[in-house]
């Protein structure tokens, strides 16, 4: 089942087939109209803006919530934390 807020872009046309022969989709982003496939990576963005992502790019880019292989946003503020404060916080 898709989340509601792609359910809503492609409603409001922010999302919708195209007939390039090359690309299944297109989503319409702050940059302009940018064109994706199946397979690829929808990413809504803080202030809502949507766009697309090849999945070896979010891959190298983003971090899952249960990957323990790597460190967590909040973790390197805590590292960073102790490395300027000398200790916990």
């Amino acid at each position: 089942m898709l989340p509601q807020w792609i359910v809503n872009a492609f409603a409001n046309r922010e999302i919708g087939g195209t007939l390039k022969q090359e690309f299944d989709y297109y989503v319409n982003t702050l940059e302009g109209k940018m064109y994706f496939n199946n397979g690829d990576y929808l990413i809504k963005g803080v202030r809502g803006e949507l766009y697309s992502c090849k999945p070896d790019i979010f891959e190298e880019t983003y971090v899952k919530v249960d990957d323990t292989d790597r460190i967590s946003p909040d973790d390197i503020g805590n590292d960073i934390h102790e490395f300027l404060h000398g200790g916990d916080k």
